[in-house]
């Protein structure tokens, strides 16, 4: 069975492969295709395709972008985006200096209470890539404050936690109509990883849809066999192509695999043919 993950994390967000090593893998793992979906960057889609070529790896440019419907967190996986679109990358320029200043405020809230990093540090644990929580976890532990990042964000930086700052986000109508004037798909990722009853869930992807929603990720590594079929009659409904991956991280989420997530994940090649033909309006 041909197979693809079109959700995937590299170093240039809150992964821990390089594009580079994340297209070497993926010709490891015999995926026929792959998609990097960097949180708020495109940065890494270039050397991504280069090596997609190199390596003879369909590479799909793509991002995740977190919104907001009516206080609950929503990711927005945009698929086939133009990575040199002006309008999007001042966007994502906006949202990546939010993310600056959160973080900053986030390493002060922390030296206040007794965890003694500095930003400079979490500056180059994350290589000149996105600035995440994640690259925060990172240099909790290295200081020896906790032993493993569930228990950073439990004890730290989790919502509700003494080092937790809101963050800003785009709204949901403005990330939908940015991914679609980039010439790409708007996917609502990992529908059931919000803890939506499912007449909310239903509300919030009726409206999405109604906004230019293309797809839905169906296929997750959280994902059982019933929560698939859930998701499909979901989408059924709304007129939803399927898309899904791993949201792999490498070391970030050890026990999460590429391709395979925990195990059982299989994203077939079929739904990456649905949304291509979407994309040409077939």
């Amino acid at each position: 069975m041909n197979t693809v993950d079109l959700h995937t994390h590299s170093t240039y967000s809150d992964g821990t492969y390089t594009p580079k090593e994340l297209v070497a893998y993926a010709k490891e793992k015999g995926l026929s295709a792959l998609a990097l979906t960097d949180h708020d960057t495109l940065a890494g889609v270039p050397e991504a395709l280069y090596y997609g070529e190199k390596y003879g790896i369909e590479v799909i440019s793509g991002i995740e972008i977190s919104t907001a419907y009516e206080g609950t967190e929503l990711h927005i996986v945009g698929l086939f985006v133009n990575n040199e679109n002006t309008e999007l990358s001042s966007a994502l320029d906006t949202l990546r200096k939010g993310r600056e200043n959160r973080n900053k405020e986030m390493v002060d809230k922390l030296n206040q209470i007794g965890v003694n990093i500095s930003y400079n540090d979490v500056l180059e644990s994350a290589k000149g890539g996105v600035v995440t929580r994640a690259h925060i976890a990172r240099q909790i532990i290295n200081k020896g404050y906790a032993l493993s990042n569930n228990e950073v964000f439990d004890r730290y930086i989790g919502k509700g936690k003494p080092a937790y700052i809101e963050r800003k986000v785009m709204s949901w109508q403005d990330t939908l109509a940015l991914i679609t004037k980039a010439g790409g798909l708007p996917v609502l990722a990992h529908p059931l990883l919000y803890k939506l009853s499912y007449k909310r869930l239903e509300m919030i992807v009726s409206d999405l849809t109604a906004y230019g929603l293309k797809a839905i990720e169906a296929y997750y590594s959280t994902h059982s066999p019933s929560d698939v079929k859930c998701v499909k009659e979901l989408a059924l409904k709304n007129g939803l192509k399927l898309s899904g991956g791993s949201d792999f991280h490498g070391a970030n989420k050890p026990k999460l695999d590429l391709a395979t997530g925990y195990g059982n994940l299989q994203v077939p090649y079929d739904a990456l043919e649905g949304l291509k033909k979407l994309l040409k309006g077939v």
